[in-house]
């Protein structure tokens, strides 16, 4: 099983604060804005500045596009990870259910390790993240090897060696 942390193994790492905008190839979803929305303290804003769906993980089981591509927009630049759904369909259909409905808008990049990883995966918003806390992830069948500029789901619960987690 896996839990929802993203790793990007990536030469050249980000840091900061990410907003994902919709699937390039997804038919007719709405887009999330291209900057970070700002936060309030007022707890009736912060509901209204996540989608409601996300606090049902059970419920968000859309079947991703053969290939899609998500595009991150960072406080220091932008990345875009092309998704090849026959690599890795659980986490492909995940990963695109988690995007759709905005759950990386305002998200943090905390742990960076530059030219090895750069993670990411936690919800900006505390009630997603307990939504999500025990939502696990059946493994996908091995198909690809990680390489630098890959992503993937993080296994849960362990710790994760500097390359322990490069050969799944």
């Amino acid at each position: 099983m896996k839990k929802l942390t993203l790793l990007v193994m990536a030469a050249v790492c980000f840091g900061g604060a990410a907003s994902a905008q919709t699937p390039a190839q997804a038919p007719a979803q709405p887009k999330a804005s291209a900057a970070p929305k700002t936060g309030t303290a007022s707890s009736t804003a912060a509901h209204a500045a996540y989608d409601r769906a996300l606090l049902r993980p059970s419920m968000l089981k859309d079947k991703a596009p053969d290939t899609y591509q998500v595009k991150f927009v960072t406080t220091r630049g932008e990345f875009t990870v092309t998704v090849t759904r026959a690599w890795a369909p659980l986490g492909a259909d995940r990963f695109y259910n988690l995007v759709k409905h905005h759950f990386y808008d305002n998200a943090s990049l905390f742990r960076v390790v530059p030219g090895l990883v750069a993670q990411f995966g936690l919800s900006a918003y505390p009630a997603v993240s307990a939504a999500w806390e025990h939502a696990t992830l059946k493994d996908d069948p091995v198909t690809q090897s990680n390489q630098p500029g890959y992503v993937t789901f993080a296994t849960g619960g362990r710790a994760l060696a500097p390359r322990k987690y490069l050969s799944t």
